[in-house]
């Protein structure tokens, strides 16, 4: 087993039970769960050989992007259309591929760069209401400390000089590790237009 592999077998066996309401993905063998594993394995793979400096660093998975595709600011639309993922082995969970908001943003944005950073979430689970897996919360004080170990993992794995936080939970939790980043404005919400900004300087 690789170090890539080892990563994807610890993150689905964490337990985050204690930590609220968060949906492990990559727990267990439901067909959704080994869908979400083999893309992030397979996305992992491809991104080590490309040996990216830059890691954008968002904040938890949204229901309808990273909770499908098991891969962070990514929509099973963006990994079956976008030139980046097209040829790659992805796998689906539906048959309607829908977009995300905030993952057709930051591939857009992206678009234009050759080289792509490696892209990931401070809480790699997904934060619900506690009822309905189709909704979104704010990952809380737990999570995001859990979220910081499993970072120091993945930046064990891959050589990244520097960490582009999107928005200010990661940019603290980053900070709270000794670690630099440049902030820039989450896509969602009505921040497109400034996020955009902040990648083109980053990636001028």
């Amino acid at each position: 087993m690789n170090q890539i592999e080892k990563f994807i077998e610890d993150l689905g066996n964490e337990n985050n039970g204690k930590l609220g309401f968060s949906e492990n993905l990559y727990f267990g063998d439901s067909r959704e769960s080994l869908i979400r594993k083999h893309n992030l394995l397979t996305y992992f793979v491809h991104m080590k050989k490309l040996k990216p400096k830059i890691l954008l660093l968002g904040e938890a998975p949204g229901y309808k992007g990273c909770r499908l595709t098991g891969v962070p600011f990514t929509s099973e639309k963006i990994l079956s259309n976008h030139l980046f993922f097209k040829e790659l082995n992805f796998q689906f969970i539906n048959n309607n591929f829908e977009s995300e908001q905030s993952a057709t943003i930051v591939w857009n944005a992206l678009n234009d760069f050759e080289n792509k950073p490696l892209i990931w979430n401070i809480f790699p689970f997904h934060p619900y209401d506690g009822k309905d897996f189709s909704t979104n919360r704010t990952p809380n004080e737990n999570e995001l400390e859990l979220g910081q170990k499993i970072l120091m993992k993945l930046l064990e794995i891959f050589e990244i000089e520097i960490i582009v936080a999107v928005g200010r939970k990661s940019e603290l939790k980053v900070k709270e590790l000794n670690r630099t980043s440049t902030y820039v404005r989450h896509p969602a919400n009505g921040g497109k237009n400034k996020f955009v900004a902040g990648i083109n300087e980053i990636f001028k």
